[in-house]
């Protein structure tokens, strides 16, 4: 996979674990490092991970980068505590963790002679680093106060600007482009599934011209895509059953009354984020992609079956209780929404602004639909909506700010 015009003499490893942080930071400083330096070598380290999806060499072998190792051979590596093989030519280069265990991409730093850097949004920092690389200055601080030393933690930006305005727009958008997001975790996306193909059966007849459009997450289960079409928990949110239609290139729900969903990977979320309209979603790291995007977005928190709602913490563990565990859980989301200070949405919660639409409580498709199209409706709410996302989400730079970093740190902390 090598490149022979690539310098020799360094390289820029990129370690990472999954296809989120491929797309979203892999790629974007991989694409900076070919635009502003094409001679030196670009490697892809993959590294163990419990949550890996088993896809992640494919997806990062569509890149090209000059050299990708596989988590099997970091582990073989490791076991006689060496570097990947095909690692080990330039005698000078960095390490920069993307994703996965910050410790493994410190040995492997160790093991290459390399300074090690990480990106990351948590700001936990890890002995071994030269420098922790943070989105912004409130995670900088976060980190300041667990004890990271000051001089090494920089901010740089946020690696999903990048991702999102890397993308071009998806053609043919409808009239509305609507996207919908149903989430990554199974035990709550097969509630919401019957809940879009309610919406959007609703919205259908209203709405002739609309594209809605669906970016599967690639860590939902084929199970949890069956039996949400199949509608098996429908009466969770008030939502319905649809129908699959699979020809091996497109796969599309259709809806009673004949509306569509298509359904699309992932990865092209982006290109269909800066071509849409509006997005139905739950709360999550994709707001902040619709953010960026520039998309304004009705946000559900529905508390239906509020045990149902995934919660970090203790309000999991009391999930977890026989017999009483959902009645535990139940009460204990009910108390985390009521006395919850800052929104859902991560748009809202940075800017301190009404950017995305927030919608709680008991939540069914005619209430949704309804809330969708009033929001189309009020063309001028919209436009101010999309200029304050504009005006306040992070930008592109961040993959430019991070080389800075790292190249040029990283080469004087290796000059004799």
């Amino acid at each position: 996979m090598s490149t022979p015009d690539r310098r020799p003499d360094y390289q820029v490893v990129l370690v990472s674990n999954g296809p989120g942080e491929l797309y979203t930071w892999v790629r974007p400083v991989l694409e900076e490092l070919r635009r502003s330096a094409p001679d030196v070598s670009a490697a892809i380290s993959l590294v163990p991970c419990q949550f890996a999806g088993g896809n992640e060499a494919s997806i990062a072998r569509t890149f090209q980068p000059d050299v990708l190792t596989t988590p099997t051979q970091y582990l073989r590596g490791a076991a006689v505590g060496a570097a990947p093989e095909s690692l080990q030519g330039p005698a000078r280069g960095v390490v920069v963790g993307l994703g996965g265990n910050v410790a493994l991409a410190v040995a492997l730093g160790k093991r290459l002679g390399y300074p090690t850097y990480r990106y990351s949004f948590e700001p936990n920092w890890q002995a071994g680093l030269e420098a922790l690389l943070v989105p912004d200055e409130r995670v900088r601080q976060r980190a300041l106060k667990g004890g990271a030393p000051a001089a090494r933690v920089r901010v740089v930006g946020n690696l999903v600007a990048d991702a999102v305005e890397d993308a071009q727009p998806a053609p043919a958008p409808g009239d509305p482009h609507v996207l919908l997001f149903a989430g990554s975790r199974d035990a709550f996306a097969v509630h919401v599934i019957p809940l879009l193909i309610g919406v959007v059966d609703r919205l259908n007849a209203t709405l002739p011209g609309a594209r809605f459009v669906w970016p599967v997450s690639r860590l939902l289960q084929p199970k949890t895509l069956s039996d949400g079409v199949a509608g098996k928990h429908a009466a969770t949110l008030g939502g319905m059953a649809g129908e699959l239609e699979d020809d091996g290139a497109t796969r599309t729900i259709v809806t009673p009354s004949g509306g569509r969903i298509e359904l699309l990977p992932e990865e092209e979320r982006y290109a269909h984020m800066l071509a849409a309209d509006i997005a139905l979603t739950i709360p999550g790291t994709n707001t902040l992609e619709l953010g960026i995007a520039g998309v304004p977005a009705l946000v559900l928190l529905p508390l239906n079956r509020p045990e149902l709602i995934p919660l970090e913490g203790a309000g999991h563990w009391l999930g977890l209780v026989p017999l009483v565990g959902k009645y535990l859980k139940r009460h204990a989301v009910r108390l985390f929404v009521s006395g919850l200070k800052v929104p859902v949405s991560l748009p809202n919660r940075m800017a301190g602004e009404d950017l995305m639409v927030e919608l709680s409580g008991h939540v069914d498709p005619e209430r949704v639909a309804n809330a969708v199209a009033n929001m189309l409706a009020d063309e001028a709410d919209l436009a101010r909506r999309r200029e304050r996302l504009a005006a306040t989400m992070p930008r592109r730079g961040a993959a430019a700010a991070l080389l800075a970093e790292v190249m040029h740190e990283g080469e004087a902390a290796q000059r004799p």
